[in-house]
């Protein structure tokens, strides 16, 4: 970049730094990672996705313009991301929740929505 003042590896240590301050403050909204000197603190689900929505839009608006290295890290930070929000997310239902969902399966162990089966091919 002419004029940046920066050395490519520069701008690369920088643009990494950024990235994995948004993780670890994803982490934090998470609640799998706790401040110095404090408790885990709740989930704050809502707050973790839109965090991860701006990880995913550095990620469209830099597209073309990250070294191999830059895009690696990048990739590798939100599919991780994205993982632990799912895993957070199910493990915050509330048992009352997961008792509806149990019941549902038991109660209809196989789909017979005809909606739903549209992709299986009917012989008759």
């Amino acid at each position: 970049m002419s004029g940046s003042g920066y050395t490519p590896e520069e701008i690369t240590r920088n643009f990494l730094g950024l990235v994995m301050m948004k993780y670890h403050e994803v982490l934090f909204l998470l609640g799998i990672l706790k401040a110095p000197g404090h408790e885990l603190a709740s989930p704050k689900l809502q707050e973790a996705a839109e965090m991860i929505d701006q990880l995913e839009a550095l990620k469209v608006k830099t597209q073309g313009n990250l070294s191999f290295e830059e895009n690696k890290t990048l990739e590798h930070i939100l599919t991780e991301l994205r993982l632990s929000y799912l895993k957070v997310a199910k493990d915050s239902e509330s048992p009352k929740e997961k008792q509806s969902q149990v019941e549902q399966k038991l109660e209809k162990p196989f789909e017979t929505d005809p909606e739903k089966r549209k992709f299986f091919k009917s012989y008759g």
